[in-house]
């Protein structure tokens, strides 16, 4: 029987989530929230200010309302309260501005983050339809007359791309080996149990022979056993077939016999 491995496709990381733009974006959102929180201080600082200005302004006032010497200090506390007040509503609508602004800055991060792992998701699941059809088709195909492997192969694959989606049994298959989809899928079909069977820590299924091994399977019966496999050192080696050379067999016409050399080298013979 021939098998493949059956790969699961690598499900996309969060850590891969993130381009280039996008973790510049993302940056630029935390400098944007670091700033907000220095303009809500310096905002706090300036009323605190304001406030105590304020009071200054206001105990002069009483005084001077009941015929008394206001303290010194608050004689400009009035103008001083002003320019507070004017410096408080213009650092507040700088940090409303601000806000604004990394607001959509993040909500723009937020949407790009969502399309490029929706993105990556879909195609994702893509990856794993792609190795489940392709597993159930080597399946079907090793097990199936050609004929009738030509007749209903497309539609049958078809049918059970939509099978994935909508069968009840195949529910959560994202999450499971592409083999355990496959080989349940074989079930359902009728397919033999052990054309998809776990193997080890990966799973395998049945296939059929590939063109390339039906050719050398096509020359190797029309001309006899197949060519010995290299040697260990893999160098130098010509491939030929068994026999060539030995005693026992003349070689092919056309091919001269050599003779061994004293020295090791392979000489011709003389005509």
């Amino acid at each position: 029987m021939l098998y493949r491995a059956l790969l699961d496709p690598t499900p996309p990381a969060d850590a891969d989530i993130d381009t280039a733009a996008m973790a510049e974006a993302a940056a630029a959102v935390e400098r944007g929230e670091r700033r907000l929180r220095l303009l809500a201080e310096l905002t706090e600082i300036g009323m605190s200010l304001a406030r105590s200005l304020g009071e200054l302004a206001q105990a002069r006032i009483e005084k001077e309302k009941n015929g008394e010497a206001a303290p010194g200090r608050s004689e400009d506390a009035a103008a001083a309260f002003d320019k507070m007040a004017q410096t408080v509503r213009r650092t507040a609508a700088l940090e409303a501005r601000f806000d604004e602004s990394v607001k959509a800055r993040r909500e723009g991060l937020i949407a790009d983050r969502a399309e490029r792992r929706a993105t990556r998701t879909a195609g994702h699941k893509t990856a794993v339809d792609d190795a489940i059809i392709a597993g159930l088709n080597d399946a079907w195909a090793a097990d199936c007359p050609d004929a009738e492997y030509h007749d209903l192969s497309d539609r049958l694959m078809e049918d059970a791309r939509e099978y994935l989606g909508d069968a009840d049994e195949m529910r959560g298959y994202l999450d499971r080996p592409v083999g355990e989809t496959v080989s349940r899928l074989c079930a359902a079909l009728g397919l033999d149990p052990e054309a998809c069977e776990p193997n080890g820590e990966t799973w395998r299924v049945r296939r059929p022979p590939l063109d390339f091994e039906l050719r050398i399977e096509e020359r190797a019966s029309k001309y006899g056993a197949p060519p010995p496999p290299p040697s260990p050192s893999g160098e130098g080696q010509i491939a030929k077939r068994s026999g060539w050379g030995s005693p026992a067999q003349s070689p092919p016409p056309g091919i001269s016999p050599t003779l061994p050399h004293p020295d090791g080298f392979a000489v011709c013979p003389s005509p």
